[in-house]
């Protein structure tokens, strides 16, 4: 009896043991996911913070394309009016001319 008594005393020692070490590698597996969770955080956040700022430089830079083909639209619808004018007043010169020389 003295046996078995030792026995179911070791066994209840063992799993004793065994569930601190269990609790013990939960708690530091807990530990390590967080820590990787915080470190992931951290990496990603200047990662955003580039591509932000990318996407800002881009959409500043197709404003300014925007912009200057704006103004250039402007410009050549002026000179595609002057360039009419000019055209208009040269053929009725033309015109004139050929009334005067018939």
């Amino acid at each position: 009896m003295a046996v078995l008594q030792g026995v179911l005393a070791s066994a209840g020692l063992m799993a004793v043991l065994m569930g601190l070490i269990w609790r013990m590698f939960v708690h530091f597996d807990a530990k390590n996911e967080q820590a990787h969770a915080a470190i992931d955080d951290r990496a990603e956040r200047p990662i955003t913070a580039n591509v932000q700022a990318v996407d800002d430089r881009a959409e500043r830079r197709a404003e300014a394309h925007r912009a200057a083909l704006e103004a250039h639209r402007t410009a050549l619808e002026s000179i595609a009016r002057d360039v009419s004018f000019l055209s208009g007043r040269q053929a009725e010169r033309d015109r004139q001319a050929g009334h005067a020389s018939g």
